[in-house]
């Protein structure tokens, strides 16, 4: 209904607003909105601010959110593994002149809630609080792994981006992915 909705506008914009006051060095930054809206899936308002203040104070690394310089340590270390993990993946995207962390910023800036299925990003999130922000490069990873031959037919950029941006969003074997994350 309008009101729920505007009840979950409100709430999300008091929790935003009691964090930036929290923690100025952070303050706002782009995806918070998706991460908070993420939480107040399944918790109320102030288990939501405090689940939040854990996730950015002491399970992401120092720095991830605010100037964003984690995220861009993450997008480079990304860019690195595929090449490494996947050659024959890195060798394609470099022949499109396709940086796939044109496609992970978005993934990190948002810990998955954005681009894939609900009960997608919230095995990623499960793993995110019991692992680490490793997993946010394993689940990367894992995506890649999972759509690479899909990707390997794509005729050129846009098609490839295309595909990025798309396939993820429908994905939805949880089982396949944490398998592919080779989560111990």
């Amino acid at each position: 209904s309008k009101d729920s909705s505007m009840d979950m506008q409100d709430t999300l914009k008091r929790i935003l607003f009691a964090y930036a006051k929290r923690n100025p060095t952070v303050g706002y930054c782009q995806g918070l909105n998706f991460i908070v809206a993420h939480l107040l899936r399944y918790m109320k308002e102030e288990e939501a601010f405090w689940t939040l203040c854990c996730l950015i104070e002491t399970i992401l690394p120092l720095d991830y959110q605010s100037a964003m310089l984690g995220i861009l340590i993450d997008q480079k270390l990304f860019s690195n593994l595929v090449k490494i993990i996947m050659p024959q993946l890195g060798s394609f995207f470099k022949k499109l002149n396709l940086d796939p962390s044109l496609v992970s910023l978005q993934w990190f800036i948002c810990l998955y809630s954005y681009n894939l299925q609900p009960e997608v990003s919230d095995e990623i999130w499960d793993h995110l609080f019991l692992s680490g922000s490793k997993v946010l490069l394993r689940g990367s990873l894992a995506i890649l792994s999972l759509i690479e031959k899909n990707i390997m037919k794509c005729k050129d950029f846009s098609e490839a981006f295309a595909l990025l941006e798309k396939e993820p969003r429908s994905f939805t074997d949880v089982s396949a992915l944490v398998q592919t994350m080779n989560i111990k």
